[in-house]
């Protein structure tokens, strides 16, 4: 009966909490009304009340707060949390439980097997006719999924429930943390719809970053924008785009190469370059003999020794703003 009351009030004080959701029948998520969660990102929600010994406790992922329903009624509305204490207690001052106490709670993770519900790629028609297209090598095909209709990738997370708009068949590639924990997936469409990559983020705090739980952060490691391309080279991750500075934290300067895509006359793209190689990491720069937009047109158009072109034209420090000087067209 008491947890039955605790969800009532909490059900009662949730419509004024930002992206308020019940998960399940007993977990609810919103965004931390204590630090505010996130300045940047209205989206994130990283506060959780769950039951713990027959009652609602609070805690959030981001600041570590954590509380006790009672306290957490009597912050954010104390009329509320006056009739909570006469319903469930009877006592119009009893306020016992509302001694503060901490509490640990780990939101819950996505391991790969959530993707088994889908067929693999290499059992796919459709599928497999793309990747031998694009000359992606047979030993990925095993790690990658197909999904007739995009609209069902929005049950794989509550919060992309009816979010995910389209019909098309498409390649669905997995971004996995260290740990095999499921953080984000891409899906490639297979026909000529206008979105052609469709991203769905399970995990806020964590960079959505592809092959991270393939590569053996002890050897040489490769960074380049797209997952494709990253299956061409030897210990290699993708950041999903151009946004290299996610993978700081990830990678060590010293043994790192980050491959941005041959776009001389992009002036994102040349900041970019830039700004990574004041950081001190070594940037490729596409020689002039290249003309080829990514590292998959280049394996299309069967440029030799992809890994010698590479390992040739990275720079350091001054030499790779001179490269880059060189290599600009803008």
């Amino acid at each position: 009966m008491s947890l039955w009351i605790d969800k009532k009030y909490l059900k009662l004080v949730s419509p004024r909490l930002r992206n308020g959701k019940w998960k399940d029948d007993k977990l609810f998520n919103h965004s931390c009304t204590y630090c505010g969660d996130s300045s940047s990102n209205q989206l994130k929600a990283r506060g959780y009340h769950f039951v713990h010994k027959d009652t609602y406790v609070y805690k959030c992922h981001n600041c570590g707060h954590s509380t006790n329903i009672g306290i957490f009624l009597k912050d954010h509305d104390e009329m509320l949390h006056k009739q909570w204490v006469m319903e469930r207690f009877g006592k119009k001052n009893d306020t016992r439980p509302v001694a503060q106490q901490n509490f640990t709670f780990e939101p819950p993770k996505f391991k790969s097997n959530i993707l088994a519900r889908y067929p693999k790629a290499q059992d796919s028609e459709l599928c497999v006719d793309y990747l031998t297209k694009r000359q992606i090598p047979k030993k990925w095909w095993k790690d990658f999924y197909f999904v007739e209709k995009s609209q069902s990738l929005s049950s794989i997370n509550y919060k992309y429930n009816k979010r995910v708009l389209g019909n098309d068949p498409r390649l669905v590639l997995p971004f996995f943390d260290r740990q095999n924990n499921l953080i984000g997936i891409t899906g490639r469409a297979l026909n000529d719809s206008q979105l052609r990559y469709l991203t769905l983020r399970f995990d806020e705090e964590k960079p959505l970053i592809f092959n991270l739980d393939k590569v053996d952060f002890n050897q040489p490691l490769y960074v380049v924008e797209g997952p494709i391309d990253s299956l061409f080279l030897p210990n290699c991750i993708a950041v999903g785009g151009s946004d290299f500075s996610k993978v700081t934290n990830e990678i060590s300067k010293s043994g790192s190469t980050l491959i941005f895509d041959n776009e001389p006359r992009n002036k994102e793209i040349i900041k970019k370059m830039r700004s990574m190689g004041d950081q001190g990491y070594k940037v490729c720069v596409w020689p002039e003999t290249i003309k080829e937009k990514d590292i998959n047109d280049m394996v299309l158009n069967k440029i030799p020794s992809i890994v010698d072109v590479i390992n040739n034209n990275t720079r350091q420090g001054l030499e790779l703003s001179l490269a880059i000087n060189n290599w600009s067209k803008v």
